[in-house]
C-alpha cells in the first residue's frame, strides 16, 4: 500500500501515436462522406435553404469545427487537460466492448471515527466534474493500478489517486464526518457475490498532512 506523500499532481497527457492518427484520418473520412452523402444525395440541402444564408453559413462554421473536434480531441480524459475543446468535445461516451474482457468496477469506501464503513460516491462529492467523465477517468486509473503495462503507469494512478483521496477526504470532514482512513478497490462479480480487492489506502494522518 502506498504511504509517501505525492509531489506532483500531473497525470502525463495521451501520447499521439500512428494508430491514433490513422484512427483519425479514418473517422474524418467517414464523416466527410456521410455529410457529401446527406448533402447530395438528398433533399437535406434544399431544406436547408430556408434557414437563410447568414444561419447557413453558421451552421457550415457548426458543423466543420465539430468534425475536426471529432478528430483531434483525444485528451478528454487526461488530469489535467493540456487542450480543451468544451463545449466541442469529442462524443466517447460508449465504445465496443471485447468479448474477453471482464467487467470491472471501482469503489471508494470511507472508515469512520466510530468504526463503521461508509461507500463514497465519488461523482457525487466531485458534481462539478460529472458522472461520465469521473466514471471513465476512475475506470482508466483501476486498469493502470490494477493492470499496468509498466511501472510508470502504476505510478501515475497512485500518484492521482492520491490527490482524489486527499479531496475526499476534506469533502467529507466538510460534512462533519470523521474519517480514519479512504480506501480505493476493484471490485468485480454480481451484487449477489461482490468481490471487492483494495488496491490503495490512506489513512486520516496522512491525508490531513497534506
Amino acid at each position: 500500500m502506498p504511504s509517501r506523500v505525492l509531489q506532483s499532481p500531473f497525470v502525463e497527457s495521451t501520447a499521439v501515436t500512428p494508430e491514433l492518427v490513422i484512427r483519425a484520418v479514418l473517422e474524418l473520412l467517414f464523416l466527410l462522406a456521410v455529410i457529401i452523402v446527406l448533402l447530395t444525395l438528398s433533399d437535406f440541402r434544399r431544406r436547408l435553404f430556408a434557414l437563410g444564408a447568414a444561419a447557413l453559413t453558421v451552421f457550415y462554421i457548426f458543423i466543420g469545427g465539430w468534425s475536426v473536434v471529432q478528430m483531434v480531441d483525444r485528451w478528454q480524459y487526461d488530469y489535467p487537460q493540456d487542450v480543451s475543446f468544451i463545449p466541442l468535445t469529442r462524443f466517447a461516451m460508449y465504445q465496443a466492448q471485447l468479448e474477453s474482457s471482464v467487467e470491472a468496477s471501482y469503489a471508494w469506501q470511507a472508515t469512520l471515527a466510530d468504526g463503521s464503513e461508509r461507500d463514497v460516491n465519488i461523482a457525487k462529492e466531485f458534481e462539478s466534474v460529472g458522472l461520465p467523465p469521473m466514471s471513465t477517468r476512475m475506470r482508466v486509473l483501476l486498469g493502470w493500478a490494477h493492470d499496468p503495462e509498466d511501472d510508470q503507469q502504476h505510478a501515475d494512478a497512485a500518484r492521482e489517486l492520491e490527490l482524489y483521496a486527499e479531496g475526499l477526504y476534506g469533502a467529507l470532514s466538510a460534512d462533519g464526518l470523521e474519517v480514519e482512513e479512504l480506501s480505493f478497490s476493484r471490485v468485480t462479480g454480481t451484487p449477489d457475490d461482490v468481490d471487492a480487492e483494495v488496491l490503495f489506502t490512506w489513512s486520516a494522518e496522512e491525508l490531513s498532512a497534506r
